[in-house]
């Protein structure tokens, strides 16, 4: 089976070595890094710097560019390959360039899956684990299984469903390292951070799903009090002159929260379960938050 592998970063070499050692591997990149060329140079692989005909002879293109280019590397690469054949879009791409991508691949004949990187490459490899959407999934899936790439389709899920779970991970994952950084640097600063280790402890203990749960269960409840504690954590970081503009949105959605709550008082069973707070959280308009909140 032929493999073109579009995009030879970090995450194209890493996939390109392994996939080497299974399937007829081709590389292709508009700017190639020293990096790409030396992969190539070393694995005796063609790298060819712009799409074209010779994607006509190839059975799988695994696409990882950049969220930003993934929807045009994949429109550009329908007019060269042939039908029948698999694209997988590895970038972040938005969900909504994603459905676009398979639709318009499939009117040629093309298979699309949608799959996502649920981790950090640099840090764990290939043992990252891939999450892949669409109709072309299990076929994806198996592929990834062949070069030893942990994946999982998700059953009865469209192209951009991956994507978005990806985006909403981003969301977690991206807000947690800004305030690791306001947080890690400020600890720092004061000398405490192996004892800041230390007190962090009980998120170890009892999971981090369960702890994301209890804290927006438990929001309901305490949003008021924990606003005051967050106003003080600001005040720490000024005094220290550091950065908190992570903080500070943090207070904002608290002083949205402590609004909402008052405005529209849930129910005495509202935090009983994070199903019943989220429905709360859901109910309450944006319409009743100030502008200036």
């Amino acid at each position: 089976m032929k493999l073109a592998i579009i995009g030879c970063g970090e995450v194209g070499r890493l996939y390109a070595r392994v996939a080497a050692e299974s399937f007829e591997v081709v590389l292709c990149d508009a700017y190639p890094s020293p990096a790409a060329r030396d992969l190539a140079i070393e694995l005796g692989l063609t790298l060819h710097e712009r799409l074209g005909d010779w994607l006509a002879g190839v059975d799988r293109v695994w696409s990882c560019v950049t969220g930003d280019v993934a929807a045009a590397v994949a429109e550009q690469s329908g007019a060269f390959v042939s039908p029948g054949a698999m694209f997988v879009d590895l970038s972040t791409a938005t969900p909504a360039d994603k459905l676009r991508s398979s639709e318009l691949l499939h009117t040629k004949g093309i298979e699309y899956a949608d799959a996502v990187i649920m981790g950090a490459i640099g840090m764990t490899g290939l043992r990252t684990s891939l999450l892949v959407s669409g109709e072309a999934a299990a076929t994806a899936v198996a592929d990834f299984a062949t070069i030893g790439a942990p994946a999982r389709a998700l059953e009865n899920a469209r192209p951009g469903d991956a994507a978005a779970l990806k985006l909403l991970r981003t969301v977690l994952t991206k807000g947690i390292e800004a305030l690791a950084v306001e947080c890690l640097v400020s600890a720092e600063k004061q000398g405490v951070r192996e004892e800041l280790y230390r007190v962090l402890g009980d998120i170890d203990t009892q999971g981090f799903t369960t702890f994301l749960d209890a804290v927006v269960r438990s929001h309901l409840l305490h949003a008021e009090r924990r606003s005051h504690e967050v106003e003080r954590a600001v005040a720490q970081l000024d005094q220290a002159h550091l950065p908190s503009s992570v903080l500070a949105g943090t207070r904002t959605l608290y002083e949205r929260s402590v609004h909402s709550l008052a405005a529209h008082p849930p129910g005495p069973d509202a935090a009983t379960s994070i199903d019943s707070a989220l429905a709360w959280m859901l109910s309450v308009s944006e319409a009743d938050i100030p502008a200036a909140v």
